[in-house]
């Protein structure tokens, strides 16, 4: 973007940069001639701003240039702070930080003083004339409605034209390609394209969902500077409900479930379904293997997210387990459904019978449940007898048992006594309390 005449090199100017043919010199050093004069250029950005470049063959020490107005002795600007990039096959290049003091120059003359790698202090001059060229520039509209869940779809407009800096004059580059990329999911990237029309606009549509991380929106063309902008939103109050108890006492091991739906409440104060909510749980753990894979919780959603179910094993201790979504650019904050955990590490008998049939089989029927939830471990229950019901309880059957389920064995006749009670214990299990079931006589159909 700038032109310039210099003793010791030639700057060709390219479309939207500089290429510079310098001469050979030594190692940590800029290319310079005899006479003093050095291979330093000023060169102009997408963003017009003014700023002194050094391609020079290695790093430089102590690099300071001091801008002047040719034929004067007055210094308007040092230029210091350089940012050094290598450049394969080409050195390093050494660029300053913006000086609008050089951009106000037009034609400008150069002093320069660095330490080579010798550490000798060099100093040398150049001179050139700044020269900006019409560039791509690319604006954005300021956008109408906020995007809400409601109304989730934005409509982003701008305008793509060729800009003289000195002038500023524009006109439109009909038919150029126009990149927009989009914030998505976990900040991911989604790029949408468009091409502008004969005055230079153009425009494209994006449609929001409660998963988007951001409302920005990056803007490029070729040539043109990029341009970012955030959309305004407005955002909602997400709200979430339980269809199953906020307050659950499930068995040691045992596996249950928590349900419920995703909500959002709308600009009409109304709860409306949100889909595409990306749920998450809170306070899940994985604390136990088995040949069938860990066990921990698992969260899936239905109904396009607006309903969710949560298979969840507990374990070891008590807790608070909680619903609840990643942070979107269209929701207001985040939202939580706790549901406190009580583990229930006693097993309870229910409807125990016994019943001996024409044949003389004796039936024990009943169920076993420990806490809220289902439990598919066994354990090993003693079916146990007594004369008169309060002593001398002998065991008749060792059996196992589901922790959650049915109690169903049956003895055969003359492997059992007649009379007396019965009643089943369980001597307990890894995490679990003992029990004795209350005693029972047997019943004749």
């Amino acid at each position: 973007m700038s032109a310039r005449t210099t003793r010791t090199a030639t700057a060709v100017v390219a479309a939207f940069g500089i290429a510079a043919t310098m001469v050979a010199a030594a190692p940590g050093s800029l290319a310079a001639s005899a006479a003093g004069a050095c291979d330093v250029v000023a060169v102009t950005d997408l963003a017009d701003a003014a700023r002194v470049q050094a391609d020079a063959f290695g790093a430089l020490k102590d690099l300071r240039v001091d801008v002047r107005a040719p034929g004067t002795t007055k210094v308007l600007a040092t230029a210091g702070g350089f940012e050094s990039a290598a450049r394969p096959g080409f050195g390093v290049r050494h660029r300053s930080a913006a000086l609008p003091a050089l951009a106000a120059l037009g034609r400008y003359s150069l002093d320069v003083r660095y330490t080579d790698a010798a550490g000798k202090a060099v100093s040398c001059a150049d001179s050139g004339e700044l020269r900006y060229l019409p560039h791509p520039v690319v604006t954005l509209n300021p956008a109408g409605q906020p995007v809400s869940l409601e109304k989730p779809t934005a409509t982003v407009t701008g305008k793509l034209v060729l800009r003289d800096p000195r002038t500023r004059a524009e006109s439109p580059l009909k038919g150029r390609p126009v990149s927009l990329t989009f914030v998505g999911w976990l900040d991911e990237e989604i790029p949408q394209s468009a091409v502008a029309g004969t005055d230079g606009t153009f425009s494209t549509a994006f449609t929001y969902t409660a998963r988007n991380t951001s409302s920005a929106v990056r803007v490029k063309a070729d040539g043109a500077a990029p341009v970012t902008a955030v959309l305004p939103v407005e955002k909602r109050k997400v709200v979430i409900t339980l269809d199953t108890p906020s307050s659950v006492a499930p068995g040691y091991e045992s596996r249950f479930r928590i349900a419920g739906k995703v909500f959002y409440r709308g600009g009409d104060a109304e709860l409306h379904p949100l889909p595409d909510t990306d749920l998450l749980s809170e306070g899940d753990t994985c604390e136990k293997r088995d040949i069938f894979g860990p066990k921990c919780g698992t969260i899936s959603a239905g109904d396009r997210g607006t309903k969710f179910l949560w298979d969840r094993y507990t374990l070891h201790g008590d807790t608070v387990l909680a619903v609840t979504h990643r942070p979107g650019a269209l929701l207001d904050g985040v939202s939580r459904a706790p549901v406190t955990v009580k583990v229930d590490r006693t097993v309870a008998f229910s409807g125990l019978k016994a019943t001996k049939d024409l044949e003389g089989r004796l039936t024990f029927r009943g169920t076993t449940r420990i806490g809220y939830g289902t439990n598919m471990e066994q354990d090993l229950y003693r079916i146990q007898h007594s004369a008169d019901g309060k002593t001398g309880w002998k065991t008749y059957r060792s059996t196992y048992f589901r922790r959650t389920g049915a109690v169903l064995r049956t003895l055969e006749p003359g492997t059992f006594p007649a009379g007396g009670s019965w009643r089943i214990h369980f001597e307990g299990a890894e995490g679990l309390e003992p029990l004795t079931s209350p005693s029972f006589t047997v019943v004749t159909p």
